[in-house]
């Protein structure tokens, strides 16, 4: 029993004590000390802003065709006896250039003719005026001797009163008289028709002079001479083949300059010129677009992804209907000869697929962002001394994968190209490299 009672009491001692203990411990343990925790931030990318006056450019495309097309058409009938080696489909050749001859001989005789024929009318001219001048002698030979069968019968008049005379003296000088005045009437009249025949002649000499310049016409006609450098699209015809007047013998174009008909939507107008609306455009002088109202383009072909060929180009003329189907603008955009000539490694050729940049007017003081730092709204997030804020800016332009603004931002703003998730103004941001965004404006414009 009493070993039972030392066994309890030491254990409640040893309880006793070690709460004790526990409860010293307690006391003693110093007090954690409060500590703040940072506020969170996000690593952001950002880019630095500063503003420019770029050219707007106007992305199109379209297929490059000839400015002039020429079908050549035989003017006379026979059989082609010569061909120029240029004259194949793909030849080159120059202003002036025979391309095919028909046979001339027909023609060449017809000339003769009308020369032959032409010298017979100036001979019998020649001899008329020739029977003019005798005809003239004879009357006043006629006249003469009318004069003296007038004095004859007058004299004989004079007897037959003094019958000095018989009547049949009297009788015979009328009859002198009367034949010699018929003589000079004959004359005159021969005389008088002198005029008549020489006008018919006349008359008869000019219309053969112009079937004299029309048998020539023809004769030039047998030769096709080339009316500008150009290339051969088609041939039709061979060499000993009988054609007719009318007969289509090729098509050729002018390849001093090509042109490409590009469709611009009614929005981007805006950007071709300073103070230059749709009206303006409209009212163009007739031969195209005048020097106040030029607008330069770059026409483009990419013979592969690596290679790119350039020419230079200016808008030429507005076309007169809008098309339908795109309700779009349609221009024309000409290649001029020194543009193509300058390009020689790689020609253009008509039915080659090209872009076309239509270089437009300028726009000061605008900021070039891409779309991913736009939000709804109009917004962009700053970093504002490493803090988020939200800027309202004014959009002038939209392209494909960026936007120009012109109001909200200013020269050395740092805006945020990170997408954010719910993002709330002031939040503190760790910004990473600070990047340039240079695009160029050539980008296509989207309507969004």
């Amino acid at each position: 029993m009493r070993e039972r009672v030392i066994k309890i009491t030491r254990s409640i001692v040893v309880l006793v004590l070690a709460i004790t203990i526990a409860w010293a411990l307690v006391k003693m343990k110093a007090k954690p000390q409060k500590q703040e925790l940072p506020p969170p931030s996000l690593l952001v990318e950002v880019i630095e802003v500063s503003a420019s006056s770029p050219a707007m450019t106007i992305q199109s495309y379209g297929t490059v065709k000839p400015s002039e097309t020429l079908t050549v058409v035989s003017e006379v009938r026979g059989k082609i006896v010569e061909i120029s080696t240029t004259f194949e489909e793909g030849g080159s050749f120059g202003e002036g250039d025979l391309l095919i001859r028909i046979d001339p001989r027909s023609y060449e005789l017809a000339v003769a003719q009308k020369e032959k024929q032409l010298k017979q009318v100036d001979a019998e001219l020649h001899r008329i005026d020739q029977e003019k001048t005798n005809l003239e002698t004879t009357l006043k030979i006629g006249i003469n001797d009318l004069e003296l069968t007038r004095a004859d019968l007058e004299r004989f008049e004079v007897l037959v009163k003094r019958e000095v005379v018989a009547q049949v003296s009297l009788d015979q000088a009328k009859k002198n008289y009367l034949a010699s005045k018929r003589r000079v009437q004959e004359i005159e009249n021969q005389l008088a028709l002198i005029d008549p025949r020489v006008h018919q002649l006349h008359v008869q000499r000019e219309l053969l002079e112009v079937q004299l310049k029309d048998a020539h016409l023809n004769l030039d006609r047998t030769k096709i001479n080339a009316p500008f450098n150009g290339r051969v699209l088609e041939k039709r015809v061979e060499r000993g083949q009988f054609i007719n007047a009318g007969t289509p013998l090729g098509r050729i174009y002018n390849s001093s300059t090509l042109e490409v008909e590009v469709r611009i939507p009614f929005r981007d107008l805006t950007w071709i010129r300073k103070e230059q609306g749709i009206e303006h455009l409209t009212q163009s002088e007739p031969a195209g677009f005048s020097s106040d109202t030029r607008i330069n383009a770059k026409v483009i072909f990419k013979s592969s992804s690596y290679h790119k060929h350039v020419w230079e180009g200016r808008v030429s003329r507005i076309k007169a209907q809008v098309d339908e189907k795109t309700r779009t603008l349609p221009l024309i955009v000409e290649i001029p000869a020194e543009s193509l000539r300058r390009q020689s490694y790689y020609p253009l050729t008509p039915g080659m697929f090209v872009n076309v940049e239509l270089l437009g007017r300028e726009i000061n003081n605008v900021y070039l962002l891409p779309r991913s730092a736009l939000h709804p709204g109009n917004l962009v997030y700053i970093s504002d001394g490493n803090r988020l804020a939200l800027r309202s800016v004014e959009v002038i332009r939209r392209l494909d994968d960026s936007v120009y603004v012109s109001k909200g931002l200013k020269d050395g703003d740092l805006v945020v190209i990170t997408p954010l998730t719910a993002p709330k103004e002031g939040i503190t941001l760790r910004l990473r490299e600070k990047l340039k965004y240079e695009k160029s404006s050539t980008t296509k414009e989207n309507p969004s």
